[in-house]
């Protein structure tokens, strides 16, 4: 199965994908544009449609973003001149709808909060300055409805596929960042869950151990010091639990604002819409001359128009990874509604290929589908062609040329926010596994510090206590250095929780031989200690001692031990960390295969290495074997201490 991470990190794709796809939207829309089917006076108008594609080419491309960034409003006003300066030269002879461009770089740079009446604006400017100069053709109304949709599909089909773009990049580099937030809210909760569980015991530890100290009155110093080792074995136990007390934070995914699978469905939408709204212009109000116009036709534009929108909606739905139930014959309908009026009105009425060819791309699972969305592109030139209609001759092939290529871009606006919707999905899903595959692992590794790192020197304040309590009347001056070192092991323990919580807990090896000798003796166990001195890597180092904690706890919570031999030894390609002791029980309690042992496993294995234990005869054995060469610092001869 494919991991959260892995998917995530598999998004590059589509953000890569999503640009080229925009890239190639802003071609055909080039290509469209050059090829207005409206009369021009001479070619350099052409230039001027090219100079109006630079600025949205450039910051499509994703290049020197920091420019967008510093100076968004006099780009804008750079993007301003080139659109209206050839408005106002060529007057009607200027080509309809290259100036969305302008108002889909304002959707793309200026603030969520004007944006849109940004767009109101840029767009009612766009209709008085064409009153002004004068429409393309006639009828005035037929003229400025296409000006506006031209105008709309171009801003909304460039704005939506470039925040689809922007919003795959965000989802991808946050994947990590969300993650993180949810550790570290994790870790928030952990404080919590070791302040009312473990911390708040300690601190009853050392106010007890502090009374057993200062009464002269030896039963009071008796209750003192029970109260302490009822605390400490109190937190011992929320220790070994503690996970099951710490709540798990819920996942929250990070705030896109409009860049979400819902706002490329309402995009999808006003594409679409503006198409059926060309579509109706072409079939219900055709320009004058047109012929076929029926109360009939009428009728059934209206439903086609309405019917294709419903399925285009349909198709473009996000869904997890399925494609819409019965998508082959939807997609069918779409097919033959986007020709149907075809033999009364000719290419006029085929205004709706678009959404025949993004669904295909959409649907389709196969390369073959660019064929078929290409094919279908095509035939709106070869129909002009074939079956000639009121256009001028020589302005056939330049208006098929026209309506193909701004099919394409359509085709292709709806394709990718189609897609987009999906991979948005997709991305979103696998950044909140992602964060919750992070948050398991923190949890898991609270829960298995917590364990190892304090529940040896729980128990050992426990077993001070007891050994306190014994020696009050034999010998009350060592009775006082274990209730002093008591209050000493408790704060030791209560900076050991605060590092646990961040993750940074540090364990030095020696350290815990002294603290493992105190635990042992405290409980009466023999104590021998052979140990290697290997220089050690910090993290191998708070590895191993974790290890000695946890075999230790292990002598202490699941034998009836009386001899206890630790061993820390080294060969040549490996350390040995082996611990001996007699006493073993044939079984009860949680017993030597409890969760102790296999933190001791994990621990070995995160660092390449082994763990085994034995019990025979009433003597039980736990080896660690490390690689040497991921836990040294430095290879040196090896000294064997003994104690």
């Amino acid at each position: 199965m494919e991991s959260a991470s892995s998917r995530v990190a598999g998004g590059a794709g589509s953000s890569l994908a999503a640009r080229r796809l925009l890239l190639a939207y802003l071609s055909f829309a080039l290509v469209s544009r050059l090829a207005d089917a409206n009369p021009h006076p001479d070619f350099w108008y052409a230039l001027c449609v090219i100079a109006c594609f630079v600025l949205p080419a450039w910051y499509a491309l994703g290049r020197w973003p920091a420019a967008w960034e510093r100076m968004p409003v006099l780009l804008l006003l750079v993007q301003a001149v080139a659109t209206y300066t050839p408005l106002f030269v060529f007057g009607h002879q200027w080509v309809g709808g290259v100036d969305g461009l302008l108002a889909g770089l304002a959707l793309v740079v200026l603030p969520t909060r004007v944006r849109w009446w940004i767009l109101g604006a840029l767009a009612g400017t766009e209709l008085l300055a064409w009153l002004r100069v004068g429409l393309p053709y006639e009828p005035g109304y037929h003229a400025a409805i296409w000006l506006m949709v031209a105008y709309l599909n171009v801003a909304l089909g460039y704005f939506g596929l470039t925040t689809a773009t922007r919003l795959l990049e965000r989802l991808e580099v946050t994947a990590e960042v969300l993650a993180d937030a949810a550790v570290d809210r994790q870790r928030l909760a952990t404080a919590a869950g070791l302040q009312a569980t473990i911390l708040g015991r300690l601190g009853d530890v050392q106010v007890h151990a502090a009374a057993a100290l200062e009464t002269d009155s030896p039963e009071a110093t008796e209750t003192q010091l029970r109260l302490v080792g009822d605390a400490a074995r109190d937190a011992a136990a929320s220790a070994r639990r503690i996970v099951s007390v710490i709540p798990e934070p819920a996942i929250q995914p990070a705030d896109d604002g409009y860049a979400t699978p819902s706002f490329a469905q309402r995009i999808v939408l006003g594409v679409a819409l503006l198409f059926a709204l060309q579509f109706l212009m072409n079939t219900v109000f055709p320009v004058p001359g047109s012929t076929g116009a029926t109360p009939l036709t009428n009728v059934i534009a209206i439903v086609i128009a309405v019917t294709m929108v419903a399925i285009q909606v349909h198709h473009s739905r996000a869904r997890s990874g399925a494609r819409p139930s019965g998508w082959a014959w939807t997609l069918l309908v779409q097919f033959v509604l986007c020709f149907a009026l075809y033999p009364i009105f000719g290419v006029a009425s085929t205004t709706l290929i678009p959404f025949v060819c993004g669904s295909i791309l959409l649907l389709v699972n196969h390369r073959v589908r660019w064929a078929l969305a290409g094919a279908v592109i095509v035939s709106v030139p070869a129909l002009t062609l074939l079956s000639p209609s009121d256009l001028a001759s020589d302005l056939q092939l330049q208006w098929g040329i026209y309506a193909g290529a701004t099919g394409a871009a359509a085709s292709l606006v709806i394709y990718g926010l189609g897609r987009f919707v999906r991979a948005a999905a997709a991305l979103a899903a696998g950044r909140a596994e992602l964060a919750d595959v992070a948050v398991t692992r923190e949890r898991v590794r609270i829960a298995r510090d917590t364990h190892d790192a304090l529940g040896l020197a729980l128990s050992t304040i426990a077993l001070k206590s007891d050994l306190a309590y014994a020696l009050l009347t034999r010998d009350p001056a060592r009775a006082r250095r274990e209730i002093v070192q008591t209050i000493h092991l408790s704060r030791t323990v209560a900076a050991d929780a605060a590092s646990i919580v961040h993750g940074s807990l540090q364990l030095h090896l020696d350290a815990e031989l002294d603290s493992a000798r105190g635990a042992l003796d405290a409980a009466g166990v023999a104590v021998t200690i052979s140990r290697e001195q290997i220089p050690l890597s910090a993290d191998a180092e708070t590895e191993l001692a974790s290890i000695l904690r946890e075999a230790v706890v292990n002598v202490l919570r699941h034998s009836d031990a009386h001899s206890c031999s630790i061993s820390i030894s080294a060969t040549t390609d490996n350390l040995e960390l082996t611990v001996i002791n007699d006493g073993a029980r044939a079984s009860g309690g949680d017993g030597p295969v409890g969760r102790g042992l296999d933190n001791i496993r994990d621990r070995a294995v995160a660092l390449g290495g082994t763990s085994h234990a034995t019990a025979h005869d009433g003597t039980f054995m736990l080896r660690a074997r490390l690689p040497r060469a991921t836990c040294a610092t430095a290879e040196s001869e090896p000294t064997t201490v003994t104690s």
